[in-house]
């Protein structure tokens, strides 16, 4: 069991944000093409329940790995200025054989949603500059203290941030602009394509 902790901030510029993290001797690891499914029973009794069951593949260039992910709400007293979740998650060795697995117990694919990752390192702050189909988010994840420490070294606007998931942000999005609702947020495969040429 493992505590996962972060906060978002959205409409940042990343080049901006790169810049800073470069200026300040932060680590680039390089980047990676991250794709979604994200399972629920029919009745969606896990959504109602705050849980998240995630299959996950990343590929970079000359690389892929498949995890699966479980995250519980944490029990207990916990901050309102960043986002917490009880992470449970394995790498698998198959993403069809692990979503049909899935599927066997009564999970479906509730929805899916791909984002571009840039995954960076600074000050025991793991630093993710994501580009997704409607936004581009910055999201760290760390120490609650490490996390508020950073977002002040680089300049993040208090506004912009966010315990948002990446679902509720694409909800929040649809709706200011008056689209109907739609869980799910990916590229095409075209796009996938061109995105991992640029690896």
């Amino acid at each position: 069991m493992a505590f996962e902790i972060e906060l978002k901030f959205v409409h940042v510029d990343l080049s901006v944000v790169r810049e800073k993290l470069s200026a300040l001797g932060g680590l680039c690891k390089g980047r990676h093409l991250e794709r979604n499914v994200v399972f629920d029973s029919p009745q969606r009794e896990m959504k109602e329940e705050g849980k998240l069951l995630r299959l996950r593949t990343k590929q970079w260039k000359d690389s892929h790995e498949t995890v699966l992910t479980l995250k519980l709400p944490p029990k207990g007293d916990i901050p309102e200025d960043v986002k917490i979740y009880d992470e449970r998650e394995t790498l698998v060795e198959s993403f069809d054989g692990t979503y049909a697995i899935l599927e066997g117990l009564g999970y479906d694919g509730a929805f899916r949603y791909d984002k571009m990752r840039e995954e960076w390192m600074l000050d025991n702050v793991v630093i993710c500059l994501d580009e997704l189909s409607f936004d581009t988010v910055i999201e760290l994840e760390g120490e609650r203290d490490d996390i508020l420490s950073l977002a002040e070294k680089l300049v993040l606007p208090k506004e912009s941030a966010s315990t948002a998931t990446y679902h509720e942000l694409h909800k929040a999005y649809r709706e200011r602009l008056g689209l109907a609702p739609q869980d799910s947020f990916y590229f095409s495969e075209e796009e996938c394509q061109s995105l991992l040429k640029t690896l």
